[in-house]
This record gives C-alpha cells, sequence and structure tokens, in this order.
C-alpha cells in the first residue's frame, strides 16, 4: 500500500501519533495537530480509528452532535491472536477456518494461505481466540493470563480439532509446537450485540471534509477485515464525490433518543490517546519479550485499556 500511494505522489506518515483535531470556527477540520508540534493540514480528512479511539478524540466543538454521541453505544471488545509455527505440515487446514470450539473462533494456515509465509514442510498457524474475556462473552478473563496458560488452553483445544495431527496420543508425538507468539488486542472490533448496528455512523459525517472509514461504520459487514475495506471504500466514495461536485448518500438517520440525549450532554475537552506503544491506539501488541521498559509500558496500556471506562467515555 505505501509504494501504491507514494507511486501517485503520495506520502506515508509513520510515529507520527495525533494530539487532537484543531476545528475553525464553523466546524470544519483546520488541521491535525501532531504530539510534536506539527500541523497537518489538508483539504479532506479520514479517520479510520477504531470506535473507542475515535470517542477519545472527537472534538469539544462536536460533542453535543448527535452523530458523534452515538458512537458512545458502540464499544470495542477484547481480542487475543495467536501465532503457532509447528515442526511439520498440517494437512486438513487449507484455507480460512470457522472453527468448532468454543476458544477458537477463526484459524487458517499461513503456510498455504499466504505468500509471504509460504513453507511446503511447515505450518504457521494464526488463530483468533475469543471470546477471550467477560466483556466478550467469555467465562474467563484469558486476556490477564499468561502467555504459557494461554497457548497451553490453544493446543488442548487444537488436539480435539485435529485428533489425526497434533497430540501426544498420537505413535509419533504428533506435529510439535516450535515457537508461538501471543498477541492482546484489549479493544478490537466492536461488541455485535443486539440492537447496535443502528448506531453504526455512516461515512459522511456533519463536518464538512472529516470522513469516517473503518469496519465499525455503516456497512453490511460486522467488525473484520471485509468490512474494514468496504468501510474504506465508502469512505472513498464519499471523498471523491464531493471532490466531483456529485451528490454523496447522505448521513444516516441517528436514533432520536440519541438526538434527546445529545441536547443535554455537557462538552468537554476530549481525552487524547495516552501511552506510544499499538494497545494505546486500538491495535494489539506482545507483552513478552524486548525491553523491560517497553513491556512495563505496555502493560500499563493493556490495563488502562482494558479497564471499564463507559462513565469517564460519556462524560467526556
Amino acid at each position: 500500500m505505501r509504494d501504491h500511494i507514494e507511486a501517485r505522489g503520495g506520502e506515508v506518515r509513520l510515529e507520527c501519533p495525533l494530539d487532537s483535531i484543531v476545528v475553525k470556527t464553523d466546524g470544519t477540520v483546520d488541521h491535525l495537530l501532531l504530539r510534536n508540534g506539527e500541523k497537518i493540514e489538508a483539504d479532506e480528512y479520514v479517520s479510520a480509528v477504531p470506535c473507542d479511539i475515535m470517542k477519545r478524540i472527537v472534538p469539544k466543538e462536536w460533542a453535543q452532535m448527535p452523530f458523534f454521541r452515538q458512537i458512545d453505544e458502540l464499544e470495542g471488545i477484547p481480542v487475543i491472536n495467536i501465532h503457532l509455527w509447528f515442526d511439520r505440515k498440517l494437512l486438513n487446514v487449507d484455507h480460512l477456518c470457522f472453527s468448532r470450539s468454543p476458544l477458537l473462533s477463526v484459524y487458517a494456515d499461513m503456510s498455504t494461505c499466504c505468500k509471504e509465509y509460504k513453507d511446503d514442510d511447515r505450518s504457521m498457524l494464526e488463530l483468533v481466540f475469543a471470546p477471550c474475556a467477560p466483556l466478550a462473552g467469555g467465562k474467563i478473563n484469558w486476556l490477564k493470563k499468561s502467555d504459557d496458560e494461554i497457548v497451553e488452553a490453544t493446543m488442548k483445544e487444537l488436539e480435539r480439532l485435529f485428533p489425526t495431527e497434533i497430540g501426544a496420543q498420537l505413535p509419533d508425538g504428533g506435529a510439535k509446537l516450535r515457537k508461538s507468539a501471543v498477541v492482546r488486542v484489549p479493544r478490537s472490533v466492536y461488541a455485535a450485540i443486539p440492537s447496535r448496528n443502528r448506531y453504526r455512523p455512516s461515512q459522511e459525517t456533519p463536518i464538512g471534509n472529516f470522513t469516517l472509514a473503518g469496519d465499525w461504520t455503516s456497512q453490511k459487514f460486522l467488525g473484520s477485515m471485509e468490512g474494514a475495506i468496504l468501510g474504506g471504500k465508502l469512505a472513498a466514495e464519499v471523498v471523491t464525490d464531493r471532490a466531483a461536485g456529485n451528490p454523496t448518500k447522505g448521513l444516516k438517520t441517528v436514533e432520536q433518543h440519541v438526538v434527546e440525549s445529545a441536547a443535554s450532554h455537557v462538552p468537554k475537552e476530549p481525552m487524547g490517546v495516552k501511552g506510544t506503544g499499538a494497545i494505546a491506539f486500538g491495535a494489539g501488541a506482545v507483552l513478552s519479550g524486548g525491553s523491560k521498559e517497553r513491556m512495563k509500558e505496555t502493560q500499563a496500556e493493556l490495563e488502562e485499556a482494558t479497564t471499564e471506562r463507559k462513565s469517564e467515555l460519556t462524560a467526556a
């Protein structure tokens, strides 16, 4: 993607965390202020941050708009991604699989499905371990378990799913685990609980030069890679239609009770995003390995992200 953007005159900036969205007197975006004090000015601004991060950066000037208040009804759930490297090829995993396991929702053999991981002799599984906490409907808070405990539980499930390939009960002991990585994402896709779909906002916003993308915005898929791609495509349509002077699809209607409650909302300065790691910005991280200082910082971000904060977000 970076090569594609740069080949067409674009620029990709990394390690440039946002401090705040600065708006003009008419409510449109004036510029983005980075933590280092740099200002980013543009004709159009598109945000693809997760819903939980969006709640933290909505400018005070937009806080009473029903469009942005409805985002309070969406909340990211915790998910764990697990990467497992085996000493041999697993023959029964040849595509993305939906699991019969109560712990492993989907998994894929990347050595078969992805050319960057291609290996004809050994498998590398990527799995989604969910639900992994009470917030996501699980009975155990796996997010706070050790990596070893999570991997052990995963391997037990894989032994049950692949009894002819994995497990000590096999004559040769089955496929052996070479190494593993546990990636914790404390605030991942929005909780797809009943009635949430009506609160997913349109990509077009009431702000003339600000557009939303992301799998949590309104489109036909749930929170997923497919939803992220479609959300991005719909956001691009808003920007291009506006640039060409064509009519857009318009704003999605906001629920009446949100409209009514927004009027009494007390605007405050946005909390912003604390920390520098991936977890702070709504992504995931491996807690094991790395420097002690970085591990300590990541752990702090994990604790902050997993703290129940609905009342705090509503107040902000």
